[in-house]
């Protein structure tokens, strides 16, 4: 996927996670057609070996011509969880973006 692309930060890269986000990217770039690139960074809070329960930021950027670019984060214990809440914050910005 050329308009996609994926900063894995101090978070190790695995298939899964990888698909995952492409099947989220899939859908917000059929949503904004007109999008350039779609950034997805990712970054441990606070990994396992520290105390408390371990924790990962998941950071969306949609690139959009004339500067209207569109960007979320969220942060949570369970990656896939906050990659998904993620996605629908960028997805309602869009949406809000299109009704005016």
């Amino acid at each position: 996927m050329d308009k996609l692309q994926i900063e894995w930060g101090n978070l190790d890269r695995t298939e899964a996670i990888e698909s995952d986000v492409f099947a989220k990217a899939e859908k917000i770039l059929n949503f904004a057609p007109t999008a350039t690139n779609l950034i997805v960074r990712f970054q441990v809070i606070n990994p396992k070996t520290s105390a408390g329960p371990s924790t990962q930021k998941v950071y969306m950027e949609l690139r959009l011509p004339q500067n209207r670019d569109v960007r979320c984060e969220k942060e949570g214990q369970d990656l896939y969880r906050s990659i998904k809440d993620t996605e629908q914050a960028l997805l309602t910005q869009l949406e809000a973006k299109k009704s005016r």
